[in-house]
């Protein structure tokens, strides 16, 4: 199914979150929610769409704050690998920065497990486990249109941190080898930065 694709800037770290608007029906997804319920909120409203699920990359406090509103007031449901949920609601792990958070970090946050593809308002993805930035990292791979929302797996000119709680530059690299197999004209949609193509940044890297 083909889909409009919104980005929306979040936050202080300038975080990409997605809403997802399939063709010919009234409901939508966003990826990666983050910390701007404002923003969000306008969006969300300007869509004219029914929210029908939220998804996460991963569980780090840029990309995953919006969430709690929006669950809270629609009610949807918000999935995340396995190997995350602990981040969601201790902000010892999940790089909360209280200095620059415009919410305080979620004391419950009921997430439900993603397993290998999720199908969800008439859009199918692939869930590519990428371990690297965080244990649970995903990147949500729509095969049919050649589309790939990566978080902060794969930037433009770059890849995710693997210094901060649950990183490995083992698992980032066998990562990064595992994307660089999808198609050269897959689009890349990041966590953040603009969006780029699995040929650009292929061709940055030896592995």
């Amino acid at each position: 199914m083909n889909y409009e694709i919104r980005p929306v800037l979040c936050g202080a770290y300038q975080e990409n979150a997605y809403l997802l608007l399939p063709e010919g029906r009234g409901d939508m997804v966003v990826i990666d929610p983050g910390d701007d319920d404002p923003a969000l909120a306008r969006a969300v409203e300007a869509s004219g769409r029914a929210l029908g699920a939220i998804l996460l990359t991963h569980g780090h406090f840029d990309h995953m704050l919006g969430a709690v509103k929006l669950m809270e007031e629609t009610g949807v449901k918000a999935y995340i690998h396995p190997n995350d949920v602990e981040l969601l609601c201790n902000p010892e792990i999940n790089a909360y920065d209280s200095f620059c958070a415009t919410r305080p970090n979620p004391e419950r946050f009921d997430a439900e497990a993603l397993g290998d593809s999720v199908a969800i308002c008439g859009m199918n993805f692939r869930v590519l486990h990428t371990p690297g930035h965080t244990k649970g990292s995903v990147c949500f791979y729509d095969e049919e249109n050649g589309i790939l929302f990566s978080g902060d797996t794969l930037f433009h000119a770059g890849f995710g941190r693997i210094d901060m709680y649950g990183g490995s530059a083992k698992g980032m690299r066998a990562s990064m080898r595992a994307l660089f197999a999808l198609p050269g004209d897959t689009r890349v949609y990041s966590g953040h930065g603009p969006a780029t193509t699995i040929a650009t940044e292929r061709g940055r890297y030896y592995l």
